[in-house]
């Protein structure tokens, strides 16, 4: 029905912004104020594989993201649909979700303070969320944002709450991205333990 069709866009939407813009901030706001407080020093010394630092903060902002992801899906659209659904979108929401937190980890290993972050948010965030606002405006059509990465991400999240296929060319490639960010995020987070150490 229109109800329904319109509860699954702006279900959609809104969890795309969630994850775009509030996990990609709250990742780097985190590793900021642990950066401040001498954490990443503390891990340079312990005598625990490094990357479990990366891999604990990527894991409880996934499982906190997969919950909100499942409470929106089936209150905003109904136990019945949203239960259908759920797992198509739960998957969709995990590539997005640690796209977004390694993005978010690499900048704030860069970046010096959060003051310089905001403005690499404010880029990020709307470099991300562009297709939302493309895809939805049908009057007019741009064929360049086929070549926006977020596009085919967003379309990964539309298809998955509307039932349609998705392509295991994209799904390859989303693997692909996940891992070749987690590598430039173990990489920037050794060369912080370097200078801290």
């Amino acid at each position: 029905t229109p109800e329904q069709k319109a509860r699954k866009e702006i279900t959609c939407e809104l969890l795309f912004f969630e994850l775009a813009a509030v996990g990609f901030l709250g990742i780097a706001a985190v590793l900021f104020k642990e950066k401040g407080m001498g954490v990443i020093r503390v891990h340079a010394i312990l005598p625990l594989q490094k990357d479990l630092f990366l891999l604990s903060k990527l894991v409880v902002f996934l499982l906190s993201d997969l919950v909100f992801a499942a409470l929106l899906t089936l209150l905003n659209m109904g136990f019945a649909d949203g239960a259908a659904v759920l797992p198509a979108v739960l998957i969709q929401t995990a590539i997005l979700s640690l796209m977004m937190a390694l993005v978010g980890l690499f900048c704030a290993l860069l970046l010096k303070d959060f003051r310089q972050f905001t403005l690499a948010y404010l880029v990020i965030a709307i470099f991300a969320a562009t297709p939302v606002f493309l895809s939805a405006n049908t009057s007019v059509k741009f064929d360049w944002i086929h070549y926006h990465p977020f596009y085919h991400v967003y379309m990964g999240l539309k298809n998955a709450y509307f039932g349609t296929a998705i392509s295991p060319v994209y799904s390859a490639g989303a693997v692909g991205t996940i891992m070749l960010l987690f590598l430039a995020v173990r990489l920037a987070f050794h060369r912080e333990i370097g200078k801290e150490g």
